[in-house]
């Protein structure tokens, strides 16, 4: 029997990073090649077969037109459109909390996929790797080797420090996890007010520690201005 797996998209950033001076809209709905920027990673993850929901964060303002293009889309499972938090991790936490009681309900030993809105380009093969390693961990992460030279900054002395290259990973997402300890973890993170820049930290720092799994180079994080014109370059979209 295959265990149900939940996804969990993030699409409560402002965008203001990736914002043309000359647009308000959020990155998460700019049009890369005809398609919002947050249906493609939607679409693209619901194709696992063991996927039963759907929870999106929002900002607030923009829920009449998150609820408009997932219903034109359609979605074939159940899904709900939720408030973003002030941090991502509060985000995080509002989306499960919503989930928890609603007719989708995770079961104990389902599993909860967390994806960003601005990564519009993660595999459903990469999401087949992470459950598969998460149903058996607890829960995994998707890394690739980091390829500049990377270093710490002190800027109150101004020392650097060279990081061994050969060690360091980038983290992506999605990021899959077993939906009891991932709940708990979370709501004692609201709880206490913690905060991480992303839920394998949080996971970690609680005594969940996830496995890596080989990410994907494709993978890419939408931040800035270029990022969104090199995927319309890419995708043929030239406005």
């Amino acid at each position: 029997m295959s265990t149900h797996l939940h996804l969990v998209i993030l699409a409560g950033g402002s965008g203001s990073r990736a914002r043309r001076d000359d647009q308000e809209m959020p990155k998460q709905f700019r049009e890369i090649g005809g398609t919002p920027l947050v249906l493609w990673s939607v679409m693209t993850l619901l194709e696992h077969p063991d996927t039963v929901s759907l929870t999106v964060t929002c900002p607030d303002g923009w829920h009449e037109v998150m609820n408009g293009l997932l219903n034109e889309a359609p979605i074939p499972v159940p899904w709900s459109v939720v408030r973003c938090g002030d941090t991502r991790t509060a985000s995080t936490w509002n989306a499960l909390e919503a989930l928890a009681v609603s007719e989708a309900a995770p079961a104990p030993g389902d599993l909860v996929a967390v994806h960003d809105a601005a990564r519009p380009f993660a595999s459903a093969e990469l999401l087949e790797r992470l459950a598969a390693a998460a149903s058996t961990h607890g829960g995994a992460l998707p890394a690739v080797p980091v390829v500049d030279t990377t270093i710490r900054f002190d800027e109150t002395s101004g020392t650097i420090d060279y990081l061994p290259r050969a060690e360091l990973r980038a983290v992506q997402t999605p990021q899959v996890f077993g939906w009891e300890a991932f709940y708990e973890t979370h709501r004692r993170a609201h709880e206490i007010g913690s905060d991480t820049t992303d839920d394998g930290g949080l996971m970690a720092a609680a005594g969940h520690l996830p496995v890596l799994v080989e990410g994907e180079l494709e993978n890419i994080k939408v931040t800035t201005p270029d990022d969104l014109e090199a995927l319309e370059e890419l995708m043929g979209d030239g406005s």
